[in-house]
């Protein structure tokens, strides 16, 4: 009969907190490679007990105090201490877990997002502590709020494009003799449009300068013979004045098509901008076509060039029709819409 052999001293409690040790490590590890630290929080005497990487979801350091309920609440913006508050009461009071994200002061001035997940202890039916994770959220609730702007900026943009093309359609089809001649403008006005969105879009929507707007309505009508040049300095146009002067400029170079210098195989068109006195000039003059004659009424394009364009930049456009080559002349105060860039 084999007897068993004698344990070596200390076997019997160092192998244990060895592997409970080893357990904790894996643990702390764990946490911090998913950026959480953990807490416990004694309900009685309201202390806390935190790992390292706890505070530092606080922006807190080794230092600092964080050892009580009123140390965490100083760093809970004021607004958001009941909502955490309520959420430790009914987790406690339900028997369930405790889930509730809020701000916090953060050391260096910013506001930070905590998402705080625990649960309670019981002891002869009642709550004697709570343990849990935090979790800093910061970059994901920034996500969040970005995502929901976008959103919010997209539905605003949806709806200013079909309001615009609404009235291009309004516009161009009002008293229209020729339905064919109508339909073929609406299209070309719809390109127009959608060119100038393409640039937008490139640009997350922040805006365009004013020369890519011109070389954008200029590009489908260059040709072997014709002149057309845009220069100035370096302008950034808000969204709703890029799309009007697009627009502008649209009817313009269709009107030289028909009437003006891109009729002529030797047409030149050139516009030319400045700023000065806090005001921005834009000039487009056309050379090189057939005599301009004054027309005997305003179409659709003149009431956009005299009236939308004045009114979107809070400035003045006028068409002058001289026999060597229609001129539009712009004036606009540089602020919000028109602005310098560099």
């Amino acid at each position: 009969m084999k007897t068993a052999s004698a344990t070596p001293p200390g076997e019997t409690t160092e192998r244990p907190d060895a592997a409970l040790r080893q357990t904790e490590e894996q643990l702390e590890f764990a946490l911090h490679a998913g950026r959480m630290g953990s807490w416990e929080l004694d309900l009685a005497t309201r202390r806390f007990t935190t790992s390292e990487y706890c505070r530092v979801v606080f922006g807190l350091g080794p230092d600092d105090p964080f050892e009580t309920v009123e140390d965490l609440t100083a760093l809970i913006v004021p607004e958001d201490r009941q909502k955490r508050q309520d959420a430790i009461a009914r987790a406690i009071a339900d028997h369930t877990e405790m889930e509730v994200e809020y701000r916090t002061h953060r050391p260096d001035g910013s506001i930070g997002w905590v998402l705080a997940r625990g649960r309670a202890a019981y002891e002869d039916g009642r709550a004697v502590r709570m343990a849990g994770i935090s979790l800093d959220i910061t970059d994901r609730r920034a996500a969040q709020e970005r995502q929901t702007l976008l959103i919010n900026e997209l539905n605003h943009r949806v709806k200013n494009t079909l309001a615009t093309v609404q009235s291009l359609a309004s516009q161009t089809y009002r008293g229209a003799g020729d339905p064919a001649a109508a339909g073929e403008a609406f299209l070309e006005r719809l390109m127009a449009l959608a060119r100038v969105h393409d640039l937008l879009s490139e640009a997350a929507w922040d805006g365009a300068s004013l020369h890519d707007v011109a070389e954008r309505t200029l590009t489908p009508y260059r040709r072997d013979g014709v002149r057309l040049t845009a220069s100035g300095p370096m302008v950034h146009l808000a969204p709703n004045a890029a799309v009007t002067l697009n627009l502008a400029f649209h009817e313009l170079a269709t009107n030289a098509v028909k009437h003006g210098a891109l009729s002529s195989p030797t047409g030149a068109i050139d516009i030319a901008w400045a700023a000065e006195g806090g005001e921005l000039t834009i000039d487009w003059r056309e050379s090189g076509g057939p005599p301009v004659v004054q027309p005997e009424r305003r179409g659709f394009g003149s009431r956009l060039i005299e009236r939308g364009l004045g009114h979107e930049l809070g400035g003045e456009a006028q068409l002058i029709f001289r026999p060597e080559g229609l001129s539009c002349h712009i004036r606009a105060p540089l602020g919000g819409k028109l602005r310098l860039a560099g």
